[in-house]
């Protein structure tokens, strides 16, 4: 029973070294990975988010070069600059200014994969350039004209007073504008 014991012993010790030889041949490595945000699906769909790295003008008119569309319409206006037996048909002027300028932008776009298996994102920069508007309109509340009394509204009586109003307006805002200037258009 000894020498069978002993052969029992010698041929599961044989059959080990074996096994253990081959073991390096079929070993698979795994990457471990951290995950920062998760969800609990693993259906190897994609997600595209988007982020704007930067955003920067391209280019702005000069002030100066700014021409407004003046309109003038005729109104019958009542009660006008708190007269009460003035009441006539009276024109009243509107200016407006658009000023078009070029924006550029460039993004981020990131793709990532749900899956069991960790994979990077793939990551690809966008460059844009896009044209963009801006409108500006006289305001009538500066108006140097008024009509009614308790319901008082206020009109440009010229076409000067309404240009310089909205040339103003739209200076106003290229100055607050020009920090935005891509670096290289300065």
């Amino acid at each position: 029973m000894k020498k069978l014991a002993v052969v029992f012993t010698g041929l599961a010790a044989a059959y080990g070294l074996s096994l253990g030889a081959e073991a390096p041949k079929d070993k698979v490595e795994r990457k471990s990975i951290t995950v920062v945000a998760a969800e609990g699906k693993a259906d190897g769909s994609s997600e595209i988010s988007r982020e704007t790295i930067r955003e920067c003008i391209v280019t702005l008119p000069k002030a100066d070069a700014l021409e407004p569309d003046v309109v003038s319409e005729s109104r019958y206006l009542k009660e006008i600059n708190g007269e009460p037996n003035r009441n006539e048909w009276s024109k009243v002027y509107t200016a407006r200014i658009d000023i078009n300028y070029m924006l550029y932008r460039k993004d981020l776009l990131i793709v990532t994969t749900r899956s069991i298996e960790g994979r990077e994102p793939t990551m690809r920069d966008l460059e844009k350039r896009l044209p963009q508007s801006k409108e500006f309109v006289s305001n009538p509340a500066d108006g140097d004209t008024y009509a009614g009394r308790s319901n008082r509204q206020y009109y440009f009586a010229k076409a000067e007073d309404a240009v310089n109003d909205v040339k103003k307006r739209a200076q106003v805002w290229l100055k607050q504008q020009a920090p935005l200037l891509c670096p290289d258009a300065k």
